[in-house]
């Protein structure tokens, strides 16, 4: 019958024998772990799952050994070893990149939904006063003109040497206001006057307006369809070809 080789639980091989005749494997202990270097193989992991098995057992049935053994020096010494090249222990937890810090995480998505809150307060605040321009809009659109009470003739000195910087007339609600511009001074007989609300924008134009017989240009306005405000006239002077050319200018502001 062909001999065979028994492995005993410890991985070393055993005399050979025939199998029905093969003497039981040696009981672990202290001196079969000294003598088949148990130690170090189970550090090293070249033991076979059986002697892992059995070593283990062997340790918590017997702890004391592990002192005897010098275990716990050579464990000590791996992990010095460890410490000096810069790795980091087996058990230890791996150290998370910065975004995946719960402070870092947290700090985020309170970053987010303050940005969210913002957007929504901005976006109402918006939408609100889009709302308001929409309803004044919509009510000077709507606002009726109103009715004159009374009329009053104004004559007004022009500025020939440009704007005025502030009204010299003031024309009350209600009045329906007829002003005449002295152009006595002018050589030209025929005029376009142009009305503008003052840093606001044109209001009407009028073309073709003669001087009267004592030299004035009159224009008639309804005091409540101009609104409140300052407005600027400048009239041009119109030559043989019907080309303005600015002359005199006045200014008015009209109250509620």
């Amino acid at each position: 019958m062909e001999a065979a080789t028994r492995i005993d639980s410890s991985g070393v091989n055993q005399a050979p024998a025939a199998l029905a005749a093969a003497p039981a494997a040696p009981a672990m202990d202290r001196e079969f772990i000294i003598k088949n270097q148990i130690v170090e193989r189970y550090l090293a992991g070249r033991l076979p799952p059986k002697g892992v098995t059995d070593f283990e057992r062997l340790i918590r049935a017997r702890p004391e050994l592990i002192e005897e053994l010098g275990l716990a020096d050579r464990v000590n010494a791996g992990l010095r070893l460890l410490d000096a090249a810069g790795i980091a222990e087996p058990w230890a937890e791996k150290e998370k990149n910065f975004w995946e810090k719960p402070a870092v995480t947290f700090g985020a998505a309170g970053l987010a939904v303050a940005a969210l809150i913002t957007c929504a307060v901005l976006g109402m605040g918006i939408s609100k006063r889009e709302g308001q321009i929409a309803k004044l809009k919509q009510e000077n659109h709507e606002r009726p003109v109103e009715p004159s009470t009374r009329k009053r003739t104004i004559l007004v000195g022009t500025s020939r040497s440009g704007p005025p910087g502030s009204a010299t007339l003031t024309i009350n609600g209600g009045e329906f206001a007829e002003l005449k511009a002295d152009m006595s001074w002018s050589k030209f007989g025929l005029f376009k006057v142009s009305i503008d609300r003052v840093d606001q924008g044109r209001v009407a134009v009028i073309d073709g307006l003669e001087k009267d017989s004592n030299g004035h240009v009159r224009i008639a306005l309804n005091a409540g369809a101009f609104g409140p405000g300052d407005y600027m006239v400048e009239l041009d002077g119109l030559n043989m070809r019907r080309e303005g050319i600015p002359v005199g200018w006045y200014r008015f502001k009209v109250d509620r």
